[in-house]
């Protein structure tokens, strides 16, 4: 602790994108050079993905192609502002977090930035094609991507069933939302 007993002053970067846009590479790039760095900035790194912050049955619904509703993600959005803070508040020195998640729709995001409002945003960008590219080839995550056009029609009467069932809210939101804050753009098409 500081010695004022105050608590350390923490950076957060928060690096986004559609699911399949490279943000673990990029996280675990940017946590490399910050450890390499951290030894004469008296800056300690931590990473944290907030995937671990996924309730499996969240993660089960995805593989069926069933997305969380508008009060599930606040559940979600606030135990993940959760966990950042009480990974943060374990720090003795200044801290640079480096978060990652997809942050696909809006309300997650203005969740985030009202708790963290000097996070900066780095938005991972790629195609639509190359996501799902990357998504297919991946092994071991639980987000295998949106339902397929073809399926869509049977994944919004999914959904409008179970938005009837949770107070009528829509929870059909794959698409990933347009960002209207600052924020830096990473071009995410390379290997």
């Amino acid at each position: 602790m500081a010695a004022n007993n105050d608590p350390p002053t923490n950076n957060i970067v928060v690096i986004f994108g559609r699911p399949g846009s490279g943000k673990s590479t990029v996280a675990e790039a940017a946590m490399k050079l910050m450890a390499a760095s951290s030894c004469n900035s008296g800056l300690d790194t931590t990473a944290l993905d907030l995937d671990v912050c996924v309730p499996q049955w969240m993660k089960d619904n995805f593989a069926k192609g069933i997305y969380p509703t508008l009060q599930q993600r606040k559940e979600f959005a606030s135990t993940a502002c959760d966990y950042v803070d009480c990974e943060l508040a374990k720090a003795t020195r200044p801290t640079a977090a480096i978060v990652s998640f997809s942050f696909v729709n809006i309300d997650l995001r203005d969740t985030f930035r009202q708790r963290f409002p000097a996070a900066k945003w780095v938005l991972i960008d790629v195609t639509d094609q190359i996501a799902n590219e990357r998504l297919e080839a991946r092994e071991g995550h639980f987000y295998k991507g949106a339902p397929t056009r073809k399926s869509k029609e049977d994944t919004k009467e999914r959904n409008r069933a179970a938005a009837e069932k949770h107070n009528g809210e829509d929870n059909s939101e794959w698409e990933f939302a347009a960002v209207t804050y600052p924020h830096v753009v990473l071009d995410g098409r390379m290997d």
